[in-house]
């Protein structure tokens, strides 16, 4: 063995989230650098004050939830932090805590307030720009809403990685894309109505 050599843990293989594109902006657009790595098949909306795309995270439970679960535990590179408004249908709350030293998912300490059974229901959450009405005990009009208004979902290889800049991604405006791999929720996917979770 050669002095110095240093073994890396190969990186788990990636899953297959696209099925099918049919139509993609031509040159694709550029995304603002993110604070994490971005999955590929992420939501992505304009920011017309920077003049480029930004990530709309979408968080995967791995454990099911009671309406009165304190903490939910979310899938690993979904890029939870402190603060993030995580929703479901129409009801967003604040998370207060993510503890990420789990190897297999990060302990999130929010309580959502409705129960969710991933045997039976989709598993995906989406980021808020406004917490609901439930949760917070304000106007009854407000609803949770995707933090930017999703335009398109990145390209099936393209991870967006944090700290390297502003960067260039494909941008896909019509694809069938895996339910249970593509990084986009269904609330997400519902206003895209080119992008089919199948």
């Amino acid at each position: 063995m050669e002095v110095g050599f240093k073994h890396n843990k190969p990186r788990k293989p990636e899953p297959v989230r696209i099925e099918q594109v049919f139509a993609e902006k031509p040159g694709g657009g550029i995304m603002a650098n993110p604070d994490y790595d971005v999955p590929p098949t992420s939501a992505v909306g304009y920011d017309a004050a920077t003049g480029h795309y930004k990530p709309i995270k979408c968080y995967k439970l791995v454990a099911s939830v009671a309406a009165a679960d304190a903490t939910i535990k979310i899938a690993k590179d979904s890029g939870v932090a402190k603060g993030d408004i995580i929703a479901h249908g129409k009801k967003g709350v604040k998370c207060t805590k993510v503890d990420k030293t789990n190897d297999d998912y990060d302990l999130v300490t929010v309580t959502l307030g409705v129960d969710i059974n991933i045997e039976t229901e989709d598993p995906w959450l989406y980021q808020s720009k406004v917490e609901s009405a439930d949760a917070a005990g304000d106007d009854p009009a407000v609803d949770a809403e995707p933090l930017y208004e999703p335009e398109y979902i990145t390209g099936k290889t393209d991870w967006v990685y944090a700290g390297e800049g502003d960067q260039s991604v494909k941008l896909i405006n019509g694809a069938n894309v895996r339910k249970e791999t593509a990084n986009i929720s269904a609330e997400i996917a519902a206003l895209l109505p080119t992008i089919k979770r199948v």
